[in-house]
This record gives structure tokens, sequence and C-alpha cells, in this order.
């Protein structure tokens, strides 16, 4: 006999299986991501997809058109367009730039950041992977290797001409979040996914050198508020410990890689299908309705991973499965 938190186990993968085949390639337009497919050269794909990630806040509409907007001026080749610019060109090219938290000169460190990691490393890749060292750091070896990179990179704008310590970084700082801080860190997240999972219509698989295994949940607000309506997660705030346990969780469902799900859970949030306000004419027709528990929260006004009610599917204990 199947006992109960089985049944829900595998009622749970059953689930956000179908969820995952019903958002494949052709959903490809309401989201970033889109632009990395519209180059062959692993060199370029890596280069946009890092800029994309890093501008990937916000509405989508907005992001997209931001991306148009940087990646227009650098030429067929994004990744040679950048190794031959220089500082002057761009404030030229980008001369009255800004999107939201950005400006001009946040735009072309970024640029100039980018040219300096191919130089010294190669690719970006090359520049990532010395500090990815899953046999030493153990159990978070991405985690461990973010904070690390990020470092190094912030370093790096040292050198960049002009740069002052004393003056205003929040906006380049801003682009280069630190996951010792404890936020989420989707962006980051987000890139590794893109770089890392697939070829499987969605993310590009360039990156050889991480497994899936070791990637984490790119948590933004419409992921952690479903993920909530699942009961994954016993946290209430946006966190990396919310990403954490969130993964933990997915886990249990594909060892191998748990975060396939992330595309197709974010859709619901991006396309409205999932929205905060209860609409049963979506929720009886969505994939996830018989494990989703967002009408408890909905119907009492207040949320149902409220504090000390324990989810049902996940303990505090890394994603361990509970009656």
């Amino acid at each position: 006999m199947i006992s109960s938190t089985n049944h829900r186990h595998l009622l749970l993968k059953e689930s956000l299986d179908n969820l995952q085949e019903g958002y494949g390639a052709s959903f490809l337009e309401s989201d970033p991501l889109l632009y990395l497919h519209e180059y062959a050269d692993p060199r370029d794909q890596e280069v946009v997809g890092f800029l994309a990630s890093a501008f990937a806040y916000g509405q989508v509409a907005q992001i997209l058109q931001n991306l148009r907007r940087i990646l227009a001026p650098l030429g067929d080749s994004v990744a040679d367009g950048i190794r031959k610019g220089h500082i002057s060109r761009w404030k030229r090219l980008y001369k009255g730039y800004s999107y939201r938290f950005q400006r001009c000169d946040d735009l072309i460190m970024l640029l100039w950041l980018l040219k300096r990691v191919m130089l010294l490393s190669g690719s970006i890749e090359a520049s990532f992977l010395p500090f990815y060292l899953p046999g030493k750091d153990k159990p978070h070896p991405v985690r461990v290797a973010l904070v690390e990179w990020v470092r190094f990179l912030r370093e790096q704008l040292r050198s960049y001409p002009g740069w002052s310590g004393g003056g205003d970084t929040r906006g380049i700082y801003h682009l280069l979040p630190d996951p010792a801080c404890g936020s989420p860190c989707k962006r980051w997240n987000l890139y590794l996914r893109w770089m890392v999972r697939g070829p499987d219509g969605l993310d590009l698989g360039i990156w050889k050198s991480i497994p899936t295994r070791h990637l984490l949940l790119p948590l933004d607000t419409h992921t952690a508020r479903i993920c909530r309506y699942l009961r994954l997660t016993s946290h209430v705030a946006p966190s990396w410990a919310m990403a954490e346990e969130i993964t933990h969780a997915l886990r249990n469902l594909d060892p191998k890689d748990p975060v396939r799900y992330d595309f197709s859970i974010a859709r619901l949030g991006i396309l409205a299908r999932c929205t905060k306000r209860m609409d049963r004419s979506r929720c009886d027709s969505c994939e996830l309705t018989r494990i989703c528990h967002a009408e408890d929260g909905r119907s009492s006004g207040t949320r149902p991973d409220r504090p000390g009610r324990e989810p049902y599917l996940v303990s505090r204990q890394r994603g361990a499965m509970v009656p």
C-alpha cells in the first residue's frame, strides 16, 4: 500500500512534470533567454547570457526592450564586439542610456568588466571554474563559488579607469549581487541554469563541468509565491535559504536535475496564469490544482505558509518529505 506521503510525492511529481511539458520553447518570447538563442557561437551565448541575466529584473517587456538596446550596438558577435570595444566608443553608443537602477556609466563598467574577464581567462566559464570546487566545498559548491567569484569580479573593477571606491557603486554592484548577503541571487542562479542545463530547447548546456544537480532554483517573486502555495518551503520571504529549501524538495523529484521545473513554474506568474487574487476559472484548469494550497491563505486572508505552520511536502531538514 502506498503511504500518504509517497502518494503526495508522486502527485507532486506528476503535476510538475505535466506543467513542464506544457511550457517549452514556444514560450521563449516571455523570457530573456530568447536572446541567447539568437546566437550560434557559445562565446556569444555566454556573454549574452551574462548581460541578459544581469538585467533580468522588472517587467518582461522592459527587460527585453533594454536588452535590445544593449545588444544592437555590439554587432553580430557580441563577444567580439566587447573584446574589440573601448570605453570612449561605448560612451558614444550608449549616451543617455538608463534602465531602472542603472545609468550609462554602470553599463559601460559592466562591458569593460566582461572584456577584462575574457582577456584574463579566455571565457566567462574559464573565469568561474577555478572557484568551483565541489570536492572541497560540499554541500554548497555553487554558493561558495559564486561568493568568491563575485568578490573577484568586484575586485577587478578597481582597475577600471577613473574607479573610485568612494563613489556611487550601487548601480554596478546591483548587477553583481553577493550571495554572502543572504539574498536569493535569482539572476546568478538563472545564468547558471542557462549555461549548465540542456540543451533542451530552452537552456543551452554549454558549460560542461558543472552537474545540474548542483544548481539552485532561480528564486523570484513568482516562483517563491507559487512554491509556498505548493508547500515546498517553510520560509515566508525570498532568500537564499528559501531557494535552497525549495531546491532540496525538488531534488526529491529529480535528483539529477532539480531546477528543470523553474521555467514552467515561473511562466505561471509571468504570464499571469497564477495571480495573488484567486480566479477559480484559472485555478481549475491549472496543472497544479491538485497539489496547490493557495486557497488556504486566500480564503482566510492569511498566508498558507505563515510561521508556525509546517509545509506538508517538505520539512526544515533540507527538503525531507514529511507526513
